[in-house]
């Protein structure tokens, strides 16, 4: 059905307009505000100012919506007057909150601010009044003396305060657009001159429907790209799932892409101020001009550019570190490290990426950078390679797997000028690499949770080896096997150890165990309980590398341990200085008195072995011995028992 308006002298104020644009405008506010209700967003002030923006946009949108039927159905002018201030001023707040929303976004701080909030709201009171009166005043939109409608669309205060505002809005942009995210910087560009086209365009034609969906456009570009999107507004970096999503797409496509990764080692609580996070707008441009920056955490960036379009981006991120970036950051101080690689087909997420940077980063000093090579590669594909090994391993959960391999130093007994103990170590022979030694994959089994299951392979194949040199009528008192204070800790630990050493038929005094020094009273007792507990077993237990660090020896003492095994730092000192020979010596002394026997560890020389055995060595260790061996020739070392 066609509507008819009632009053025809009034059919011009609605010429052209279509009500279904306000009314389904109403219904998007709506959404939107419901959506910000649900959607966990930081309540910030520039939060709760996009919102009211919203918020008064719906207001405007319902009050022009009402003003169509007025027109149509009632003879009103009070009700005309009040639908068209509301709208109006509606749309004016909604400008005014919105270059304020600009000001904080930018960042323009102190006294200039300050004359900007004053003439945003005054622009915006003036305005409002004068249109709001104009009926009263007979000024742009009144009835005359006649009955007839006025409604002068080019010199109405609506108008005027629109075209103030859009310049101010422009000029905001456009003088300082180096601290917007450039990003950011161009939609919201683009957005304000399509609004400008349209209002130009419906005023030319002499209707005002798409105006109030003018205001919604750069609503819905912040609504994306600030509130609900991955930009971060201080620095104009993407986040952490946005590196996610693309370090997925690089590996899809197979793309050749160079990453430069900044970490700054500060404190969790630290909060990056705003003066550092407006270098990062611009820092990366005058270099690279399509490089991505990604901000995935608080002390962490990673610019990510396509080496296809700049052939020499390692050449180029070195001149950027040595030319401007250590000048810049020197202000700071803040400590950090730079890694730079290429895309790897392996690194296809954030987690692997975090991974593949802290590997190169992690043996870097602070306040320098690393450009990786092939060889870095490598090396980061063997620790995988490495990693993957050792789960399965630990997942695997056999005791004899072959993977896994035992190696022994034997070890001198003084006093009786043979060698009856050893000490058992660790080996990998893997398919792709052959023989690993401890230092590449302990600390990697220790810091992936997989040095129990190692360490338990290594007390079977032990427990066998002893068993198989009884059996052959070999004299050996015992073999050590070194546990971790983490593996104590295991409250099956010492339940599985059990069972290991009967199920494999020897002596728990043929088995001793070796452990370091606790660091912590937590630790402390944890190794008193485990200790009290070996020696109702009958197993021996040794101190190892007394002197690595600071000892404490009262803890030492009331652990009362079997074996202390000096590490061979000491020796090595002893060796070049006669204090430091004097040290060890009181040293060793003191624990012979008190009971305790003493095994020094890194013999090479016979100068050394002297040294030794005028301190009191019950036991010596070191390739002036023997180099460690598998535990199958260790038979080559022992004495066959005496009939």
């Amino acid at each position: 059905m066609n509507l008819q308006p009632k009053i025809l002298s009034n059919a011009f104020l609605i010429n052209g307009y279509t009500p279904a644009v306000d009314m389904i405008l109403v219904i998007l506010c709506i959404l939107l505000l419901l959506l910000l209700r649900e959607t966990f967003i930081r309540r910030s002030r520039l939060f709760l100012l996009f919102r009211t923006c919203i918020a008064l946009l719906l207001i405007a949108a319902f009050s022009n919506s009402c003003f169509y039927y007025t027109v149509l159905y009632f003879d009103s002018d009070t009700t005309l007057c009040i639908l068209r201030a509301i709208y109006h001023s509606s749309l004016l707040l909604i400008f005014c909150l919105y270059a304020a929303y600009l000001k904080i976004l930018i960042g323009i701080p102190g006294k200039t601010g300050h004359i900007m909030n004053i003439f945003l709201y005054s622009l915006y009171i003036i305005f409002a009044v004068v249109d709001a009166l104009s009926p009263v005043l007979g000024y742009s939109f009144y009835r005359d003396s006649s009955g007839a409608w006025h409604d002068n669309l080019y010199l109405k205060p609506f108008t005027i305060a629109y075209g103030i505002y859009m310049a101010f809005i422009f000029f905001l942009l456009l003088y300082y657009h180096k601290r917007i995210p450039t990003s950011l910087f161009h939609m919201l560009v683009i957005v304000q001159f399509i609004c400008v086209f349209l209002v130009c365009a419906e005023n030319y034609f002499g209707s005002n429907t798409f105006l109030a969906i003018t205001f919604l456009l750069p609503i819905m570009v912040i609504l994306y790209m600030v509130h609900g999107s991955s930009y971060s507004i201080k620095t104009g970096a993407l986040n952490a799932d946005s590196l996610n999503e693309y370090l997925n797409q690089q590996a899809s496509i197979q793309n050749s892409t160079y990453y430069m990764c900044l970490r700054f080692d500060t404190d969790s609580e630290y909060v990056m101020p705003d003066e550092l996070g407006k270098l990062f707008f611009n820092f990366w441009n005058g270099y690279f001009k399509n490089g991505l920056l990604f901000h995935p955490s608080t002390d962490f960036f990673v610019l990510a550019i396509d080496v296809s379009d700049i052939r020499n981006a390692d050449k180029i991120a070195q001149d950027m570190i040595q030319n401007d970036f250590k000048r810049h950051f020197e202000t700071y101080k803040l400590p950090y490290k730079i890694v730079m690689f290429n895309h790897l087909d392996f690194c296809e997420n954030l987690e692997q990426f975090y991974e593949l940077f802290n590997f190169f980063a992690e043996p870097m000093e602070l306040n320098n950078f690393r450009s990786c090579d092939t060889a870095d590669y490598k090396s980061f594909h063997d620790m995988k390679y490495l990693s993957a090994q050792l789960k399965d391993i630990a997942e695997n959960g056999s005791l004899d797997d072959k993977r896994v391999l035992v190696y022994c130093q034997p070890v001198r007994n003084v006093n009786a000028g043979n060698y009856d103990t050893a000490e058992a170590l660790m080996r990998l022979n893997l398919k792709d690499t052959g023989m690993v030694y401890p230092n590449r994959f302990i600390p990697l089994a220790e810091k992936n949770g997989y040095i129990h299951k190692l360490s338990m392979i290594i007390l079977n194949k032990t427990c066998r080896a002893i068993r198989e040199f009884q059996d052959e009528g070999y004299q050996l008192s015992r073999v050590s096997v070194n546990f971790s204070i983490s593996e104590l800790s295991n409250k099956n630990f010492m339940e599985e150890f059990r069972q290991i050493v009967e199920r494999n038929g020897v002596d728990f005094h043929t088995i001793a165990v070796e452990l370091t020094e606790s660091r912590n009273d937590t630790e402390y007792e944890l190794v008193l309980d485990r200790v009290m507990q070996f020696k109702s077993l009958g197993v021996c237990t040794y101190l190892d590398d007394f002197g690595t660090g600071y000892s404490n020896f009262d803890r030492i003492l009331s652990l009362k341990l079997d074996v202390v095994k000096f590490d061979r730092s000491l020796l090595l000192m002893a060796n070049k200085d006669e204090n430091s020979q004097f040290i060890l010596n009181y040293f060793s002394t003191a624990f012979k008195k008190l009971g305790y026997k003493v095994l020094y560890e890194g013999v090479e020389t016979d100068e050394q072995e002297t040294i030794c055995v005028n301190s009191h060595a019950d036991y010596l260790q070191g390739f002036k011995f023997s180099k460690p061996i598998p535990i199958e020739e260790l038979k080559n070392f022992l004495s066959p028992i005496q009939e």
